[in-house]
């Protein structure tokens, strides 16, 4: 193999490879979330963002309130999500969390 063959290789086998489609919709998602503002609520939030969240969890509050969080990708280099707390169905905060690792098992790894 040539030098310039050799180089060539080491490049493309060093590369990480990401996906277009992941990667444009991290960075519309990243676009929507920039809009949203704290006390907003649960429909503005959806409006805001176009779509429901990619994953979604919910529980109530030691007194009643309903905890909601919704998870966008929205860095797909750095393998984060935005994550949107609601308290009471209003946005109480808005946060960046890294994707959360899998085991060969596919257990969460934290």
């Amino acid at each position: 193999m040539t030098r310039a063959g050799l180089i060539l290789f080491f490049f493309v086998s060093c590369g990480v490879w990401i996906p277009r489609h992941a990667f444009r919709m991290a960075q519309e998602n990243q676009k929507h979330v920039d809009q949203i503002r704290m006390g907003q609520t649960l429909a503005e939030v959806e409006r805001i963002m176009g779509k429901p969240p990619e994953r979604r969890s919910a529980r109530l509050r030691f007194d009643g309130l309903s905890i909601e969080e919704w998870s966008y990708l929205t860095d797909y280099v750095r393998k984060m999500d935005t994550i949107i707390t609601f308290v009471g169905g209003k946005v109480e905060e808005i946060r960046s969390a890294p994707w959360e690792d899998e085991d060969e098992d596919g257990k969460s790894g934290q």
